[in-house]
């Protein structure tokens, strides 16, 4: 099926993607990877009036300790927790949550904001966020 039309958004800073959302409230769905999101428009579950792509916000995608945590930006793709020796050699049930999410295609698009906002119950990461007691913020 094919998706309903839409305005298309591509922000080009954080601060311009928030003001977006304020702007367009719900008849906005943020872009990022797209696992998610897309399927459920081609079926028309999803039909957003506004779609914000955010896939071009950079300094959303990182893997980083900082101040005693460990920092995971909405943006990081399943494949960067796969590969990142941080995560490999301290964190290594967020790669195992990782390797087991589809296959490696969607896993180099889907990311890790994407799996935890979605609020699918059969999604991975928020389980095992719980069992890490993370803060999402």
């Amino acid at each position: 099926m094919i998706p309903g039309s839409f305005d298309y958004h591509a922000p080009s800073s954080l601060d311009e993607a928030i003001e977006l959302l304020g702007k367009l409230g719900e008849d906005a769905k943020i872009l990022a990877g797209g696992h998610s999101l897309i399927p459920m428009m081609k079926l028309r579950l999803a039909e957003p009036t506004h779609l914000i792509d955010i896939n071009g916000l950079s300094d959303l995608n990182y893997i980083k300790e900082q101040d005693g945590y460990l920092c995971i930006g909405a943006m990081t793709t399943e494949s960067d927790l796969e590969t990142s020796d941080l995560i490999s050699e301290k964190y290594p049930i967020l790669k195992d949550t990782s390797e087991v999410i589809a296959d490696p295609l969607v896993r180099n698009l889907a990311t890790v904001g994407g799996n935890i906002a979605h609020g699918d119950p059969a999604n991975d990461h928020p389980a095992t966020m719980v069992a890490l007691n993370a803060e999402i913020v």
